[in-house]
């Protein structure tokens, strides 16, 4: 009988920890994310230990691997999907209900990690609010687990495959971290989520228990376990959520737990701690329930990150697991002898039976709609939202660039003129919604754009994780105006959401590299450097008489505008904080940067616009009507209707046309 791996039981408890301190932001563990790959290790590890230990005895059955592992992982999945159903009919408003709904029938049936690689980013700001965006790694292992004995079971059929089983799954190994490394910048939802690109690291431990079955030395083991934790302790503290994921990085935490698996010293006094064991034991229950409460955290406003919520958040968790406990135990001492067995099909029945109360409950909430009719008012609220996030014209045709690095311009008005040419993210693209609908002899002229979004328009920069094909894209837009006979060049872009020394997403072009650093001075004095730079090239066209605009950014907020109002109408909460947004504030954040983009203007005689002046009046800039509608279509994007209005006058004026919606306004009164 196998001995009961005391280190590998730490290190859940590692992960977990990890995982969870990760998301309550507890500030030094960085890279806490890394915890899911050391349960893909582990998991790897022992599947192949069940399953390669049974293939040799003769006693594999398949049927009986499956339910194994679903007496595992499906009842606790469905008691919490099940949980958050049956609460979230009195706290979550109807869009998110629904929603929650819909991702519950993905996290049972184990497809929620596709969902989400489709919808967002695991480090979005948007899944910080997705009450089971932690269960694609139950996804991802359940996959594995489908798929893996079956792969063993024909590979030991044969007899030369099974001589070379560990080489066979090195080299699906290999393919796997090849196809993970290419997707983590091309496609970072699709590598950071699927199977194929995160199969190495469950075929790692795999390789392990293949060809690490004995107990190394003394000082070899002890070798094996400071290079693992080295490995795992550093990638918690260097990583980020800019790090991309997994790529070669995640080579780290993985390396790291087969170093420490290889080692093999079970009985190592810091393993058979009781504390850590007891974590490592409940490491499951406590991964499935701390995602949920975080969420819950945020959800309700309680944003502040302080030892007392982390504290709090803890608190509760272990409350939860207690009654979680009590439960499990009461099923164990009374339920379970009652509905013992030999019959394999009924040993499915009770889980069948949690499984039709889940389904049912998520099928029920999707079929009402998420039961819109809980409040008076939330169906008006409802077609509001839906109204508002809809309210987009620009075209994705038009967007950025295509597979192959070719622009998509896109031109409203005259076809055989070059009047105007706008370069810029998808700030710009809030510009072509104000025009898209004149009438071509209305507009007078032509204006061509160049958008790509979250892409800032200024050559000699990257994106690490070129998630939207940004690289590249500002220096084929100059060369686009270079070749072309534009009368006026209009850079349009949310300049401020993307340079500062905290925001370690983009790097500085050095020679055949790309550099980085946090230090102020030397982030500010590359800044300086790539702005210069535009301005030598932007100094070519003034010479040819082309008139340059820089206009400034609209302003943005701190919520994603109209779920946040959603969701304070539905829990009747207040909503006069985010009814505005503090112009003072705003500028405070984007002083840095806009200090050197009006310089910049200055030095190539461009004219710099400033949409605050427009769309801010007594210090505050509005983000909701007196209807109760929103300006916004997410945090930083004005709806389209809302650019239509006489307010946005002032891209009339960069553009060099007439009023084409109205009244010019005046400049606010506090004019900065």
């Amino acid at each position: 009988m196998t001995k009961f791996r005391h280190d590998i039981n730490a290190l859940r408890a590692l992960a977990v920890s990890a995982v969870v301190l990760y998301h309550f932001k507890a500030g030094f563990i960085f890279g806490g994310y890394v915890g899911v790959d050391i349960f893909f290790v582990i998991s790897g590890y022992l599947m192949t230990n069940i399953i390669v230990g049974r293939l040799d005895k003769g006693s594999f059955n398949l049927f009986d691997f499956y339910y194994d592992r679903a007496k595992r992982i499906v009842p606790g999945l469905l008691g919490l999907c099940s949980f958050l159903i049956v609460i979230g009919y009195f706290f979550i408003d109807p869009m998110t209900y629904n929603y929650l709904a819909y991702t519950s029938m993905s996290a049972i049936f184990f497809f929620s990690n596709i969902r989400f690689a489709e919808a967002v980013g695991y480090f979005d700001p948007q899944s910080e609010v997705k009450w089971l965006l932690h269960t694609w790694s139950l996804s991802v292992e359940w996959q594995f687990y489908m798929i893996y004995p079956i792969l063993l079971l024909a590979l030991t059929k044969i007899g030369i495959a099974r001589r070379y089983l560990g080489s066979i799954l090195l080299a699906l190994a290999a393919v796997s971290l090849y196809l993970s490394i290419i997707y983590s910048t091309r496609e970072p939802a699709v590598a950071f989520y699927l199977l194929p690109q995160r199969a190495w690291e469950l075929l790692a431990g795999g390789i392990v228990a293949l060809h690490f079955k004995g107990r190394p030395g003394k000082y070899s083991a002890r070798a094996l376990l400071v290079a693992g934790f080295t490995l795992i302790a550093a990638s918690m503290y260097f990583f980020n959520s800019n790090t991309p994921w997994p790529y070669y990085w995640a080579l780290f935490p993985v390396v790291g737990t087969c170093c420490i698996i290889a080692a093999n010293r079970f009985d190592a006094s810091p393993f058979k701690n009781q504390f850590v064991q007891l974590i490592g034991k409940w490491s499951y229950s406590i991964y499935l329930w701390h995602w949920p409460i975080a969420v819950t955290a945020l959800y309700l406003d309680f944003n502040e990150i302080t030892a007392l919520k982390i504290i709090v958040e803890i608190v509760i968790l272990a409350a939860l697991l207690a009654c979680g406990g009590l439960l499990l135990s009461f099923w164990k001492n009374y339920l379970e002898p009652l509905v013992t067995t030999n019959s394999k099909l009924l040993r499915w029945a009770p889980i069948a039976g949690m499984l039709a109360l889940s389904v049912g409950l998520a099928v029920t909430v999707i079929s009402h709609k998420g039961f819109v009719d809980r409040r008076a008012d939330s169906a008006k609220q409802l077609e509001i939202y839906r109204m508002v996030v809809a309210d987009w014209d620009f075209p994705l045709t038009c967007d950025g660039m295509d597979p192959e690095g070719n622009l998509k311009p896109c031109r409203i008005g005259q076809r055989d003129s070059q009047d105007s040419l706008v370069i810029g993210d998808s700030f710009a693209m809030q510009a072509f919604n104000r025009f898209a609908k004149v009438d071509e002899a209305n507009l007078g002229k032509s204006i061509t754009f160049l958008a790509s979004s979250g892409c800032p328009p200024v050559p000699g920069i990257k994106m690490i994780i070129d998630r939207f094909r940004c690289n590249g894209f500002a220096e084929k837009a100059l060369q686009f105006a270079e070749a072309g006979k534009f009368k006026r060049i209009a850079f349009i872009s949310n300049w401020y959401g993307y340079f500062g020394p905290e925001n370690s997403s983009l790097c500085f072009v050095e020679a055949e590299s790309c550099a980085l650093k946090s230090d102020p001075t030397w982030y500010f004095a590359h800044i300086d450097a790539v702005l210069a730079a535009l301005g030598k090239r932007l100094m070519e066209f003034r010479d040819r008489g082309v008139e340059i605009v820089f206009v400034s950014a609209t302003p943005s907020g701190n919520w994603d505008l109209p779920p946040e109002l959603l969701k304070r109408q539905f829990l009747r909460f207040d909503t006069t904080d985010i009814s505005y947004i503090d112009r003072e504030a705003y500028e405070e954040f984007t002083l840095p940067l806009k200090v050197r983009l009006k310089s910049l203007a200055a030095s190539v005689g461009a004219k710099f616009i400033e949409p605050l002046d427009f769309l801010c009046s007594d210090g505050r800039c509005p983000t909701i009507d007196e209807h109760s509608v929103p300006y916004f279509r997410d945090q930083s994007h004005f709806r389209t209707t809302a650019v239509r209005s006489a307010r946005f006058q002032f891209l009339d004026d960069a553009l060099g046309l007439a009023s084409v919606y109205g009244a010019t306004p005046t400049p606010s009164a506090d004019n900065h």
